[in-house]
């Protein structure tokens, strides 16, 4: 005989659930702004995106996205937001049983460009990799606006001016400039700076790592610009210091482990200007990897600790004055 608490049960239907395919198109399509978008990433195309859209807003009697004429072109409606949070979340649950069961783990992929990935970034994902050596990490460069669906990019360190902050940006390193060069050039640079080739970054918009906007404050001559060497990167620019070829604006905290080292100095010590551009985090529209947070905690602790050194001048004992 069927007990009373079975014929209860019974009397409640199951829900019935929507397909899973339909709901990865909804998510992917609500997280990245279009059915385009979202029609690269599940490798399917823009038409069969919006046929499992529109049956899954037939499956729950409800419109879950509208045209919109703003950025990326849909809006969620009330039921859409309810909806995308509890399918976010399963589905980042899905992915990591099944990487797990599978033996693999998702790898976090982090973009830079080239003078943070180089002077800064680099030895600081070596160290979480230590901290976390099941996560696999993947850093990769990016100079412009990150490409974060091609590239799968769960976080962006992006150089911005300050007056472009966006809202969910969190700062990760603000920045002091002033010359520097090598010991064995200090000497002669510091009595005759205008004799010295000035290197330069070739960037725009950032007017304190431009030789122009410090000659009257270094009293420079008026052929000073036929000195100037410009270099694609800021790395480029200082490593050319480190070997002697001319004083360059350096920028702290990147330089911090130069300066400590010995291999570049402070040409005038009490002489610095805050730079306009920011180093900030900004994560991916993707569903966020369980890593995520950890990595971010560990990279503003790093930024905040300013372990590599502070920026001092290291005047050398000893300088010698270049040939010329």
């Amino acid at each position: 005989m069927v007990s009373q608490e079975v014929l209860n049960i019974l009397q409640y239907p199951m829900v019935v659930l929507p397909p899973l395919t339909a709901l990865r198109a909804f998510e992917a399509t609500a997280r990245l702004g279009g059915l385009a978008r979202a029609a690269t990433e599940l490798n399917i195309t823009t038409s069969a995106v919006s046929h499992q859209l529109r049956a899954l807003e037939e499956s729950l009697g409800t419109r879950l996205l509208e045209r919109s004429t703003g950025v990326g072109g849909i809006r969620l409606t009330p039921a859409g937001a309810k909806l995308l949070s509890a399918a976010s979340g399963a589905l980042s649950l899905l992915e990591d049983a099944c990487a797990e069961i599978r033996g693999t783990t998702k790898r976090l992929t982090v973009s830079a460009n080239v003078s943070l990935s180089t002077m800064w970034l680099a030895r600081r994902l070596a160290e979480f990799s230590a901290l976390y050596p099941a996560t696999p990490i993947n850093a990769i460069i990016q100079m412009e606006e990150p490409d974060y669906a091609r590239y799968g990019i769960d976080l962006a360190i992006v150089h911005v001016p300050e007056k472009m902050l966006q809202p969910d940006d969190l700062v990760l390193l603000r920045e002091e400039v002033f010359p520097v060069c090598s010991p064995d050039l200090y000497a002669f640079a510091s009595k005759s700076l205008c004799r010295c080739r000035l290197l330069q970054e070739a960037h725009k918009d950032s007017s304190e790592i431009d030789w122009r906007s410090w000659a009257a404050e270094l009293a420079l001559r008026d052929d000073f610009e036929t000195k100037i060497v410009r270099f694609t990167s800021f790395s480029q620019a200082i490593g050319a210091a480190v070997g002697g070829a001319g004083v360059a604006l350096g920028r702290s905290p990147l330089i911090d482990p130069d300066l400590a080292s010995g291999r570049l100095v402070r040409l005038f010590p009490d002489m610095s200007r805050p730079a306009s551009w920011r180093f900030v985090l900004r994560r991916g529209p993707g569903r966020a990897h369980r890593m995520l947070r950890p990595l971010i905690d560990f990279l503003r602790a790093e930024a905040g600790s300013g372990s590599a050194a502070p920026a001092r001048s290291l005047r050398p004992s000893r300088a010698r004055r270049p040939s010329r």
